[in-house]
């Protein structure tokens, strides 16, 4: 890592149809920070998981470590963060695959955690649309997050990062982290 860089985020796919993370990951990169993507966890989660352990675990690296996770990335990010607190200091979830999401398998190794076991800061968007996840459905689970808001990206299906939203989106995510590394973590501020 340069001197340069101002955090890091790793960011998970799920391997979605439609789920291009490029826009995401050049609106990070643009803000200046470190950024590593896995497009697709599903095929091997413990590779997946492994490799966001090698990120966030370098010691010396004392700036901020975002996790940004897509449908069923979105779900092992989740999972990773209740059971690995330290060492993520934050999440963004889009599209969280749930047990009873349609058309989707979770792969052996991912569920969803209990909401309340996810204590970092987490901005969670969902699409109104999302075919695969009832926004209900999600919308129940996030409200539970102990620091945690939902954005609601209307007309957004399953691939709100990489959708017709997506410049708001990546903006309210930069902006995001942009706290994180300010040590002011407000959920407040975001749009879609």
């Amino acid at each position: 890592m340069t001197s340069s860089t101002r955090g890091t985020v790793v960011v998970l796919g799920g391997g979605d149809p439609g789920g291009d993370l490029g826009h995401v990951v050049d609106a990070l990169a643009l803000a200046g920070f470190r950024v590593e993507t896995l497009p697709d966890v599903t095929p091997d989660i413990e590779s997946a998981r492994a490799a966001v352990v090698r990120a966030f675990d370098d010691t010396a690296n004392d700036l901020p470590r975002v996790l940004v996770g897509s449908g069923v990335g979105a779900t092992l990010a989740a999972g990773l963060a209740a059971s690995r607190p330290i060492g993520i200091e934050a999440l963004v979830l889009a599209n969280v695959v749930t047990a009873s999401s349609r058309g989707v398998e979770l792969p052996d190794g991912i569920a969803l955690p209990a909401a309340r076991s996810v204590r970092q800061p987490t901005l969670v968007f969902h699409g109104d649309r999302d075919a695969v996840t009832d926004i209900a459905d999600a919308a129940s689970w996030a409200t539970q997050l102990p620091f945690g808001v939902v954005r609601v990206v209307h007309g957004g299906g399953h691939d709100v990062l990489g959708g017709e939203s997506r410049r708001s989106v990546a903006a309210a995510i930069v902006l995001f982290v942009e706290r994180q590394r300010a040590g002011a973590p407000v959920l407040t501020d975001g749009f879609a």
